[in-house]
């Protein structure tokens, strides 16, 4: 089946949505089962693993795009997964033809933050902006004047009909809280006069950083549903492309994973990042590693953007993601949406979220949810990848 954002099972019923997923496990409390591709990844060839570099691999599914489509459009974050996606293209003189861009552009502007370079907590994520996305954006203007460079306030997209029932039916992987459910359903104008010309339009997506894991000597990789919730755009609804992680070229995962797991076959002192607790076994060992302190996920993060993206400079500046919702804030806000605790707007349409989530949440068994706020995120099978040390 080839679901964009893969599709979920309960005892080998499928589910697009993933509340619905989550609901009906909970009723025969079987944990639903994520799947993305699994015929695909399942049957990669392990043998040749570390003989292409990743630059060339990158530069190779960059051409795979230019190829299949007529227009290719770029969702720009400023992250290291989507500035190392720009940066093939520019890097390789692939064309590219437009960067989409969608941020809370009328907030900036209302004092609602103070922008800080030395403060990289999750509550600092506006100062992003300001300090490399503006930038950024500056900078692509003047060198690269054929690019297009689309912004949109994704705060426009909020009407006092936005949440509703239809908005939680979604086949999106996370869930649409107060501000993700404004964010996935800002769609590029771009794409859709594209597409209304009849020209074929990707949608490209930076997607997920590889996760690995060693038990007992062996190395598998995963994918975690929570990094595939991009939602096709409803003009252009066959166009939208993960760069990284694709069934049209899956040697780019294991290549990026064996990379991976070879950083840690040689940074001894890191190898309890990616071990498996030695009591969970397989079959059951869907959801570990599980780390204790977040602290650790940042460092994973750091490692990855080391071995995956050669070209990163670690001097941009990136706020912490936030893992999860603030006990500090209301129902619905995570740590970079305090920004609109100041917008009466926001204040007034929590309420209605909160009213269409609560009747979904009730029915969800709550050891799959965060503090009562957020669905967890769902891995799919492990993929044996090599032996860790051979």
């Amino acid at each position: 089946m080839s679901l964009p954002n893969g599709y979920y099972t309960v005892n080998g019923e499928l589910f697009e949505n993933k509340i619905h997923a989550l609901i009906k496990g909970s009723k025969l409390n079987v944990l639903p089962e994520w799947h993305y591709f699994d015929e695909v990844f399942s049957k990669l060839n392990n043998s040749d693993l570390g003989q292409i570099p990743l630059t060339e691999l990158y530069k190779q599914r960059a051409l795979q795009l230019r190829d299949k489509y007529d227009y290719l459009i770029l969702n720009y974050s400023g992250g290291s997964d989507s500035h190392n996606i720009l940066h093939t293209f520019l890097k390789n003189n692939i064309k590219l033809d437009c960067v989409f861009v969608h941020w809370h552009l009328k907030l900036t502007d209302k004092g609602l933050y103070t922008v800080n370079s030395q403060d990289n907590s999750n509550f600092n994520f506006h100062s992003e902006w300001d300090l490399v996305l503006k930038k950024d954006l500056e900078w692509l203007s003047k060198n690269y004047p054929n690019i297009k460079i689309e912004l949109k306030d994704w705060t426009d997209t909020l009407h006092d009909k936005f949440y509703n029932d239809s908005l939680f039916e979604t086949k999106s992987t996370v869930m649409v809280n107060i501000s993700r459910g404004l964010k996935l359903h800002t769609f590029s104008d771009t794409e859709k006069q594209m597409a209304d010309k009849g020209l074929k339009v990707a949608s490209i997506f930076g997607a997920d950083k590889p996760s690995i894991v060693k038990k007992d000597n062996i190395c598998f990789f995963n994918f975690t549903d929570k990094g595939f919730s991009a939602i096709p755009n409803p003009k252009n609804p066959n166009g939208l492309e993960y760069f990284y992680i694709t069934p049209d070229m899956p040697q780019l995962t294991i290549e990026q994973s064996w990379h991976l797991m070879n950083y840690y076959r040689n940074n001894l002192d890191k190898q309890y990042l990616i071990t498996a607790k030695s009591q969970r076994t397989e079959p059951n060992f869907n959801q570990w590693p599980m780390h204790k302190h977040f602290a650790e996920l940042e460092i994973m993060s750091s490692i990855v953007k080391l071995v995956c993206y050669p070209n990163w400079d670690f001097s941009r500046f990136q706020a912490n993601k936030p893992i999860l919702n603030s006990l500090t804030l209301p129902l619905g806000f995570k740590q970079w949406d305090n920004i609109m605790l100041g917008i009466d707007e926001f204040n007034k349409m929590s309420d209605v979220w909160q009213y269409h989530w609560k009747s979904y949440s009730d029915q969800i068994n709550t050891d799959w949810l965060r503090s009562g706020q957020e669905h967890k995120p769902i891995k799919s099978k492990w993929y044996y990848l090599d032996e860790f040390i051979k």
